[in-house]
């Protein structure tokens, strides 16, 4: 059974405008690979962390809705670790 989901994700500043869509395009692939569905992106800004994440100062934030299979979370998040473009990430489930 299918659950929303959110995640937040933050991604390095180093990242041009092309390279950070080539990246949501990716995790929109490992999305849909793993049974699930895209609803929306919600793209900000580079913005100032509020302490340094991996010695980084700044990062540009993206909010991705979806829908998904409870088993799928983990393997999403363990693809997102892996991927240094990704500075941090979270996802939370918006039925509870």
């Amino acid at each position: 059974m299918a659950r929303s989901y959110e995640t937040a994700f933050i991604f390095s500043p180093t990242l041009d405008d092309s390279a950070i869509e080539q990246l949501m395009a990716k995790i929109e692939e490992l999305v849909t690979k793993e049974g699930g569905t895209v609803d929306k992106w919600d793209r900000w800004t580079k913005r100032r962390l509020a302490f340094p994440i991996k010695k980084q100062t700044d990062g540009h934030y993206a909010f991705l809705a979806f829908q998904g299979e409870p088993s799928s979370i983990e393997t999403l998040g363990a693809a997102y670790r892996l991927d240094e473009s990704i500075l941090r990430h979270m996802t939370i489930n918006l039925e509870e």
